[in-house]
């Protein structure tokens, strides 16, 4: 196996775990099923707002997810050539205690080799956030709005620690398709998002901090 849990970025993958890891996880064509999602849900967010605000919660939860992902496939394939196997049956997640992402695990070690981005995301978080779309009735636009929140956050982490730029992972922001124009900066330096999360619906989580409703 690739050393992708070493070197400048080895703190991004602490929660890419390997395929013989003994630690609780779910495929993901399990955990995205209804009954699974109700139940962990109800279990995170409680019945006052389950399922009154399922669409906000749903976006909420996948943002944990994405904060998963992203490292998982952007510190082996781009930073040491190791491609893992991420599709959306060949990938378990775990969960902690309250029922929040926490850990990928690849069900396969993987090989080296060049890694091309745009066929990976389409294996996984297109159906993924097809999914999560369906269940929650919330817009797929809201969900690939959050995947792309996060992927630009993991760019920046990425090139922190490298001190160059991840172009590859970039240019997703301009190629058309569902990240095109996820993040942007305003002229005084303030980050935008495309799309809103909702997380304004519920009180007590309010805005976001790059919500593109503020002024």
């Amino acid at each position: 196996m690739s050393d992708w849990d070493l070197g400048p970025a080895a703190d991004l993958v602490e929660g890419l775990l390997t395929p013989d890891d003994p630690r609780p996880t779910l495929i993901l064509p399990e955990l995205l099923q209804p009954a699974r999602l109700d139940r962990v849900l109800l279990q995170i967010y409680g019945p006052k707002l389950m399922p009154s605000q399922l669409p906000v919660l749903v976006s909420q939860w996948s943002k944990y997810y994405f904060m998963q992902f992203w490292p998982a496939l952007l510190v082996p394939g781009l930073m040491h050539g190791w491609r893992l196997p991420l599709g959306f049956d060949e990938v378990a997640v775990a969960l902690d205690y309250r029922g929040l992402p926490v850990a990928l695990k690849p069900l396969a070690s993987g090989a080296a080799g060049d890694v091309e981005l745009t066929p990976v995301i389409e294996a996984n978080l297109r159906p993924v956030i097809d999914a999560l779309s369906a269940y929650g009735g919330v817009s797929a636009a809201v969900l690939w709005g959050n995947a792309g929140d996060f992927l630009e956050q993991c760019i920046t982490a990425v090139e922190t620690r490298l001190g160059a730029e991840l172009l590859p992972a970039r240019r997703l922001f301009d190629a058309p398709g569902p990240l095109q124009g996820a993040v942007h900066y305003l002229e005084d330096g303030r980050r935008r998002r495309r799309s809103c999360c909702l997380s304004y619906k519920v009180e007590w989580v309010g805005h976001c901090e790059h919500c593109p409703l503020c002024p």
